[in-house]
């Protein structure tokens, strides 16, 4: 150990010291000048006792009954405070000394017990160490309940609980082979149930390192019969499609997936981060993608906004009819669209012409009576119409 660190130690528990003595000092000058406050004052009174009956002001029988009372009260005070520094200076003797050798006790139990000569641990280290010890044992304990559960499906093997259970924990492990053989028992024991088939599939291309296997692409389109599971499933089948040679068909996979898709579906970024890098793989203008149904991608969507920024506005509503056009086009082959029927409708009633739009609202009205949105949309654009219809020509 250093001079300067020792020295430093010293001074700190010096420190201590002097935190845990004042107070008890404090206390006791405290203590002591209460007890002899108040000792005086009763003995101040006998004194005026006597002087007032000296001068007359009392008879000697109520100066005997003041002395006994004075002195009853004397009597009552605690030992401690009729004679100061006997009965309380044990105690504080007492505290003084266990304060005094408290840092003496921690030193020897440190020297005993402690690793001076143990070098300093960084922070980071320190760390990692005691965060691989937490994983460690966490590690260890979905092990044990791994164990547990496989010891529990050899007697049941039916149980499909509990092959979802060890292929999930699994997963967690990134024992990706283990859980994609835990999920093929619950897929045949499921009657292959399609969300089933879609988690043993991505398990599959896990376990392969990304590659989509034969087996997985199988897994996959039993799997798109759930809805919810189904862009997941698509997304994977384009990837194989890409992973064979054909990154056509996959680019066209993920535009017709992203335009399927919300907005703002968590798998929207990896869409757009794959369309973007097909495209430019085959060398196709982002401006030219459209949906299998010839509607215009969001790429598209997005260049053209891009193209349009320094458009004029005759320029951009020429553009947009061009749009709207295609898509009044595309209805009259497929008249049960009710999405596009709707978006249609919104289109000319942002262009301001609220007869057509009311035209396509009912039709979106007539496929999906039970709408009110699309109710509400319809009356707006007929009282739009109406107002415009009554309006004398220019």
């Amino acid at each position: 150990m250093s001079i300067g660190l020792a020295i430093a130690l010293v001074g700190l528990t010096s420190l201590a010291l002097a935190i845990l003595l004042v107070p008890l000092l404090l206390r006791r000058h405290a203590d002591a000048a209460r007890e002899t406050y108040n000792l005086a004052v009763y003995r101040d009174q006998l004194a005026e006792v006597e002087r007032d009956l000296g001068r007359g002001l009392l008879s000697p029988e109520q100066a005997e009954m003041a002395r006994a009372e004075i002195g009853r009260r004397i009597l009552a005070l605690p030992p401690a405070q009729i004679s100061p520094g006997s009965a309380s200076s044990a105690p504080f003797a007492i505290a003084t000394i266990a304060v005094l050798l408290l840092p003496f006790a921690a030193w020897l139990v440190y020297a005993r017990l402690g690793s001076p000569a143990l070098p300093d641990q960084p922070f980071a280290e320190s760390a990692a160490a005691a965060k691989a010890v937490a994983g460690g044992v966490q590690h260890l304990d979905l092990n044990k309940a791994i164990a547990k559960i496989g010891d529990h499906l050899k007697d049941h093997p039916e149980d499909l609980t509990g092959w979802l259970l060890l292929a999930r924990t699994e997963m967690s492990l990134g024992q990706y082979a283990e859980a994609a053989e835990a999920y093929r028992h619950a897929a045949d024991v499921s009657g292959h149930r399609a969300d089933i088939m879609g988690d043993w599939g991505e398990a599959q291309v896990l376990a392969a390192e990304g590659t989509v296997t034969p087996a997985a692409r199988e897994a996959f389109q039993a799997a798109l019969a759930d809805k919810e599971s189904a862009p997941r499933s698509r997304y994977y089948l384009a990837l194989a499609q890409s992973q064979q040679g054909d990154a056509k068909a996959a680019l066209q996979g993920w535009i017709d997936l992203a335009a399927d898709s919300p907005a703002d579906a968590e798998w929207q970024p990896l869409l757009r981060q794959r369309i973007a890098e097909t495209a430019a793989q085959l060398r196709v203008d982002p401006a030219t993608l459209k949906t299998s149904s010839g509607m215009p991608s969001q790429a598209a969507v997005a260049a053209a906004a891009q193209a349009s920024a320094g458009a004029s506005p005759e320029e951009r509503r020429a553009m947009i009819l061009t749009m709207v056009g295609n898509l009044a086009a595309k209805l009259e082959q497929q008249p049960d669209d009710v999405a596009g029927w709707t978006r249609l409708g919104r289109s000319y009633m942002v262009l301001k012409e609220p007869q057509k739009a009311r035209d396509a609202y009912a039709h979106a009205v007539k496929l999906k009576p039970d709408d009110a949105e699309l109710r509400q949309a319809y009356a707006e654009a007929s009282r739009a119409a109406e107002a415009g219809a009554a309006q004398p020509s220019r």
